[in-house]
């Protein structure tokens, strides 16, 4: 997959999520805590669930070690554990920012990523296999909240890739 293409999806995971959460904003403050029947307690630890599997994900692209990102990850989980959808925007957003500067940086997509993975060892990923993972992974989760929100009684919102090319 080129720059452009991988550049592009990670374009759409941006968009798509700023979708839900310009959603989430017009709703009921308590519609993001309230404990639903689902595969995550509340749409809250969804969101920040994405959140923190995107930073493992950034870490994984620069070849940071495994540890190190995990203690990071836990740092940050406990910077956004509890916050309000505003203060989750503002986490997305900056996030977004790590993952552009990085982005642009990059000039071979196919390069290879090698990560050391404490259950699967040695791992080797192509850098536009990732970023397509970490555009799935959160597709697959706001797909989550969409549902989480209809087991709430309201409506999700479209985040469909086709949205995102029409817009």
């Amino acid at each position: 997959m080129e720059q452009n293409q991988s550049k592009k999806l990670y374009d759409y995971h941006v968009w798509a999520n700023k979708q839900v959460i310009q959603h989430l904003k017009q709703m009921p403050e308590n519609i993001l805590n309230d404990m639903v029947q689902s595969v995550f307690p509340s749409i809250h630890d969804v969101l920040v669930h994405l959140y923190t599997v995107d930073i493992v994900w950034l870490g994984t692209m620069k070849g940071n070690n495994f540890q190190d990102t995990i203690a990071e990850v836990e740092r940050r989980k406990s910077e956004i554990t509890g916050a309000s959808i505003d203060e989750f925007e503002v986490f997305y957003e900056e996030l977004s920012k790590e993952f552009y500067h990085f982005l642009s940086e990059q000039h071979d997509f196919e390069q290879i990523i090698v990560a050391e993975h404490p259950q699967y060892g040695q791992c080797e990923f192509k850098l536009a296999d990732l970023i397509q993972h970490v555009v799935n992974h959160g597709t697959y989760h706001r797909g989550n909240v969409t549902v989480m929100l209809h087991q709430q009684g309201t409506r999700g919102v479209p985040t469909d890739y086709v949205f995102f090319l029409l817009k």
